[in-house]
C-alpha cells in the first residue's frame, strides 16, 4: 500500500505567534517564518558534533549542520 504524505508547518509572525499553516514547500518557497529546533552536542573537550547532510537533500544538500534538528 502506498501512502502520500504532505508535511504542513505552522508559520508565525515576528512575535512567534502562529498565524497559519501551509505545506512545507510553500513555507520555504515564500520564506515564511516558522519554528525549527536544533540540538547541539558537545563532548567533554567542548568539541561540537556536526553532521553533513546528504547530497540528495532538497534543502542545503551537502552542508554541515547541527547534530539533530527539525521542524516543530
Amino acid at each position: 500500500m502506498l501512502y502520500c504524505f504532505m508535511e504542513f508547518l505552522d508559520y508565525v509572525n515576528d512575535r512567534d505567534e502562529v498565524i497559519g499553516s501551509a505545506p512545507r514547500s510553500e513555507v520555504y518557497e515564500k520564506r515564511l517564518l516558522h519554528r525549527i529546533v536544533h540540538v547541539l552536542v558537545f563532548n567533554k573537550n567542548r568539541e561540537l558534533a556536526l553532521q553533513r547532510s546528504s547530497d540528495n537533500k532538497e534543502f542545503c544538500p551537502g552542508h554541515w549542520g547541527t547534530s539533530a534538528g527539525g521542524h516543530v
